[in-house]
């Protein structure tokens, strides 16, 4: 297929970061394939009219290099404002139009009643919504889209970047230490559950000695996190690693003991699925689509805002004897091939591109 991506930025990213415009450098596949427009907004009190805003931002600056396209499908990723946007534009264009939720568009945003509102307008308007957990289609149903409406697609896994390592492999990257480790990858925020697991560790540490964990990410929970540690004299037991490069999070998921994400909600966190594929056991909150690809033999569940019963959990998987080849066994059905295949399906391009195959 020929695609082409409309990024919008927003005005305020645009003036804190100059360069967030520039484009892939060749020989990337999307070269002058992408247009990053300005996203105009009054923030605060008017979140409701973001949706409009979006789509009159992109109309300005894209309209022509749109239309010279000739687009036969337009997919929206995120329900709002991006949902509203999209529809208003493929019906300006007279093709099919498409959403793909993630989570916390719905999970969250949709409780506000002027988005929600806007979002049931497009859900009777487009042609599919593409739901990322069996979970997120029940919600999508609830604040009525039609479900005959809603597909449920997961998202893949790079089964090229995410895959179970030989420990000389990654002593070359990250140097051998004889302690075991817990990791979090993820926005260091409240919602993501990370200062519950910074608490859920302080009671763990007295009787694990050897155990440390590491933060993957940042965010606005860092300093409040950092001084925790200072009050628990963790300092050399809690490694905050900031931001780390996508292709090596293998190695970091590779080292670990356990990949832990305790978030308030969630659609399919490609986090859990790269620990996966590295064969890495995982705790998580038993919330949103995260019960749906973790089974008994790849991790063990908690509910959200239990610091003690995620201790629980934590300690309970590092006694465990997990196999490693198994849970990576498991991993292998979330495929960026598979997705593929079932979104080509609902554009209803899979024969006819086989036909030509």
């Amino acid at each position: 297929m020929d695609i082409r991506l409309i990024v919008p930025v927003s005005w305020k990213e645009r003036l804190q970061n100059r360069r967030i415009d520039t484009p892939p450098l060749p020989p990337h596949p999307l070269q002058n394939k992408v247009m990053y427009p300005w996203y105009w907004y009054t923030p605060r009190g008017f979140r409701g009219s973001y949706g409009l805003s979006m789509w009159a931002s992109i109309r300005a600056q894209c309209n022509t290099w749109i239309r010279e396209f000739k687009p036969q499908h337009l997919l929206s990723s995120w329900a709002y404002p991006e949902g509203v946007a999209g529809t208003m534009l493929a019906q300006q264009l007279g093709i099919p139009a498409y959403v793909k939720v993630h989570g916390s568009d719905i999970n969250v945003i949709a409780n506000i009643p002027s988005v929600r509102r806007q979002i049931i307008s497009w859900g009777k308007q487009v042609t599919a919504v593409i739901a990322v957990s069996a979970d997120l289609g029940k919600k999508l149903q609830k604040i009525g889209i039609p479900e005959h409406k809603i597909k449920v697609v997961y998202n893949g896994i790079d089964h090229q970047l995410f895959y179970p390592l030989p420990p000389d492999q990654i002593q070359n990257k990250i140097p051998a230490t004889n302690s075991r480790k817990i990791l979090f990858v993820g926005n260091l925020k409240k919602e993501k559950g990370c200062m519950d697991l910074l608490e859920s560790f302080i009671q763990l540490s007295p009787h694990y000695p050897e155990l440390e964990l590491y933060y993957a990410g940042t965010g606005t929970m860092l300093p409040p996190m950092k001084k925790r540690c200072i009050e628990a004299q963790l300092q050399n037991k809690v490694q905050f690693l900031g931001k780390v490069k996508h292709k090596e999070l293998n190695y970091w998921y590779n080292i670990a003991d356990i990949v832990c994400l305790p978030s308030a909600n969630e659609g399919v966190p490609n986090v859990l699925l790269e620990a996966m594929a590295c064969g890495t056991p995982i705790v998580a909150t038993n919330v949103g689509g995260i019960p749906e690809i973790v089974t008994d033999d790849s991790g063990l569940l908690v509910p959200a805002g239990d610091t003690h019963a995620l201790k629980n959990k934590l300690e309970e998987a590092l006694h465990r004897d997990w196999n490693r080849d198994t849970i990576n066994r498991h991993a292998q059905q979330f495929s960026w091939k598979k997705n593929i295949q079932q979104m080509l399906d609902i554009f209803g391009c899979l024969n006819s591109m086989e036909r030509r195959s």
